[in-house]
């Protein structure tokens, strides 16, 4: 019996999951599937549960905590990452960044280099 709170919808689609912390490192993921408030990633690499994590979008970004890793085959792994903020239409605030601070504005926007 599935006890999630929000329907899951299968995904196929491979993106950048940025570990945050001390020492921010990039990975290649698989989605699985996705929900309201996470995504099912099936990852190279294990990374530990309670790491902060971040994806960027073409007009916005995805802060968000791996919740589980469990090995998957092929010396795989399932990341389960609980979505913390889904922040939209980043462009739409470029206007608004200029008109209190002229020279940060399109810095503040731009994902990070990778």
């Amino acid at each position: 019996m599935e006890h999630r709170k929000e329907p899951r919808i299968p995904v196929e689609k491979t993106l950048t999951l940025r570990i945050l912390g001390n020492a921010p490192s990039d990975i290649e993921v698989q989605v699985i599937d996705v929900s309201a408030d996470g995504m099912r990633y099936l990852s190279p690499r294990a990374v530990a549960p309670s790491s902060a994590i971040r994806i960027d979008r073409p007009d916005g970004m995805i802060l968000g905590e791996v919740c589980y890793c469990d090995p998957a085959p092929e010396n795989q792994f399932h990341l389960g990452v609980l979505f913390h903020q889904v922040l939209n239409n980043l462009r739409n605030l470029d206007p608004l960044l200029r008109t209190l601070h002229p020279t940060h504005a399109t810095k503040a926007l731009k994902p990070s280099s990778r």
